[in-house]
């Protein structure tokens, strides 16, 4: 064969090898492209707890928190409280000594004798709303028959006996001031009402 048969079969030989190459390199891409297009895609789950207000970065989470004040209302247990309203110095037997207490009048009275509900040396000394049970009438003390005396329609109350109704329209005991006696100082202190105060749907 001459020189020319042979650089043509060598020609050729070029051609079938870059051919070849070509399709190999082809078939490469092709294959990997293939693969990119079948291969599952990769699933990314974030969790996030938000308070409020939630910041998602690609490096990090950021959550920012709310603080919310409320106002709640609570009922308020009511109380007596305890007040002086008198020093045994003060007090001289049938002489009563008007005071305020939770923002009602009272009277305080030594009685010169032992009475229901009495404080001091002599268990004599008590205190008792000023307002008649029967339609709220301002009461005076009756020294003579160591009362008190309503003067509209002459209600009569024993204050020795615990406030008891004596005589008149008023049916109710009438309210005695809970008292307590200092032994040190000689005060003496209101510290409640044995009874609902006329006028009033409560004492306190």
């Amino acid at each position: 064969m001459g020189s020319g048969e042979n650089e043509k079969g060598l020609t050729m030989t070029r051609r079938q090898f870059i051919l070849a190459s070509a399709t190999g390199v082809a078939g490469l891409v092709v294959g990997y492209l293939a693969g990119r297009a079948t291969a599952p895609a990769r699933e990314v789950t974030t969790t996030v707890t938000q308070a409020r207000t939630e910041t998602v970065t690609a490096t990090e989470t950021v959550t920012e928190t709310e603080t919310v004040t409320q106002a709640v209302e609570k009922p308020v247990e009511k109380r007596y409280e305890k007040v002086k309203v008198a020093n045994i110095s003060e007090l001289a037997v049938g002489k009563p000594v008007t005071r305020t207490y939770m923002g009602k009048p009272i009277v305080v009275i030594k009685l010169g004798e032992p009475a229901d509900g009495g404080v001091g040396p002599e268990r004599d000394i008590v205190a008792f709303s000023t307002f008649c049970t029967h339609m709220g009438g301002g009461l005076f003390y009756d020294a003579q028959n160591k009362t008190l005396v309503c003067p509209i329609h002459f209600s009569v109350f024993d204050p020795a006996r615990g406030g008891m109704v004596v005589v008149g329209h008023a049916t109710e005991y009438l309210p005695q001031v809970i008292l307590e006696y200092d032994e040190k100082t000689g005060d003496i202190y209101a510290v409640g009402f044995t009874r609902l105060v006329y006028g009033v749907e409560s004492n306190l």
